[in-house]
């Protein structure tokens, strides 16, 4: 028997392993398998809508998908709960802030204490498909059942159709008929009245003396119109006449102006003048001056030559003969 080649064989080994690797690209959309963390969520309302592979998302972002979707009944206390098993994608968030990173089996534990919470969505009004929203809801009114498994627990708020059928469930239906008949039949009432059959039968007078009465208001305006388009006009040729007085009394102030100046000139050199000749009296009069001085000197001059000529015609008058013998 012949000893089997050892080329053979690992050209036959890598041909099978080339046919898995290919394989897996193939059946795998060119995927290889991710690491998925596992999670759930307790609904207590209808899920009618919700599919196996459905998205789990995050504020638009599919981070998710829906794994199981499962019944949970206990017959002590008649309560039902569908509990939706969801896988989140890890590679799809990442943790930012420079604390340490969190293991995978910690990540969901640790978005739930910082308020992660999920809420069924409506993807379309036409397929009627629901999806699973996560979002950060601290303080939200959350339902929680704390029940052990082997994936961590997000609680769930309702969704925006689970609130408003819990708002219609407590809304009194009866009532509201009962408040919307009594109102219809007042308003049968009250159009039945003759008032108002009379008001009706009315109705048209009355809009013909409210299209005469707006006729005539509109007469009204045109004609105070015409009469501010005048008096505009006048109040217009008013304000010109106004603006010309007003620049002739500028131009009249400002040749008083001028004129004032020029006269204050005029007058100051004539006080000057005349106050150099009054200085010039005062000095003429002054009897310690000079002047006045010199003039007494010469009437004292005057009164003694005419003392002496008295004397001397007192003397001739006694005796003739001086004039002729002299002294």
């Amino acid at each position: 028997m012949r000893k089997p080649s050892a080329t053979l064989v690992g050209a036959f080994v890598l041909g099978a392993v080339a046919l898995i690797v290919a394989g897996v690209l193939f059946f795998g959309s060119g995927a290889l398998p991710k690491k998925r963390i596992p999670m759930a969520s307790f609904f207590e309302g209808s899920v009618a809508g919700l599919r196996v592979g459905a998205p789990v998302t995050y504020r638009g972002v599919r981070i998710g998908e829906v794994k199981a979707i499962d019944v949970r009944f206990n017959p002590n206390e008649q309560d039902t709960v569908i509990q939706v098993g969801m896988e989140l994608f890890p590679e799809t968030v990442t943790l930012t802030g420079g604390g340490a990173p969190l293991k995978d089996e910690d990540l969901v534990p640790d978005l739930v204490r910082r308020g992660l919470t999920a809420r069924l969505v409506l993807d379309s009004f036409v397929t009627r498909l629901l999806s699973v929203d996560l979002d950060f809801r601290p303080g939200a009114h959350v339902s929680r059942r704390g029940e052990p498994g082997s994936a961590p627990e997000v609680p769930t708020v309702p969704g925006d159709w689970e609130a408003l059928a819990k708002q219609l469930q407590e809304v009194d239906i009866a009532a509201v008929l009962q408040g919307v008949q009594q109102t219809f039949a007042s308003v049968n009432s009250i159009l039945a009245s003759p008032e108002v059959k009379q008001t009706i039968h009315d109705l048209p007078l009355l809009v013909s003396d409210l299209r005469r009465t707006a006729n005539s208001v509109d007469r009204t305006v045109n004609t105070i119109d015409r009469e501010v388009t005048g008096l505009s006009r006048e109040a217009r040729a008013t304000i010109a006449n106004l603006d010309k007085t007003l620049a002739a009394a500028q131009t009249l102030v400002a040749d008083l102006d001028r004129e004032a100046t020029s006269t204050l000139v005029t007058a100051r050199g004539t006080f000057e003048t005349a106050n150099a000749t009054l200085s010039e009296a005062n000095a003429l009069l002054d009897p310690r001056g000079r002047t006045m001085m010199q003039v007494q000197r010469a009437v004292d001059d005057v009164a003694v030559a005419a003392g002496r000529l008295r004397n001397f015609a007192e003397r001739v008058d006694r005796d003739p003969s001086v004039l002729v013998r002299g002294r």
